[in-house]
């Protein structure tokens, strides 16, 4: 990882930080949240595949934080 601190974006409900990496496959996002410690880092196709989603895939998301998203009209 590099010396950048990256950008910290946040509100009320969370907090983040984003920054750039360079990996040994490429580039990718490296998002983490200080307040749970829990991280990701993404390629650009997992970044593009964000944009794919509807409101309803977030909304999912966000109402089951840690467990596996609901498939189908359930």
């Amino acid at each position: 990882m590099s010396g950048d601190d990256g950008i910290v974006v946040g509100n009320e409900f969370a907090e983040v930080r984003v920054r750039k990496v360079e990996t040994r496959n490429g580039a990718r996002l490296l998002i983490e949240s200080p307040r749970s410690g829990q991280w990701v880092s993404l390629c650009p196709l997992e970044l593009e595949a964000l944009t794919w989603q509807s409101d309803d895939v977030f909304s999912a998301m966000i109402g089951n934080p840690y467990g596996p998203l609901p498939v189908g009209d359930d």
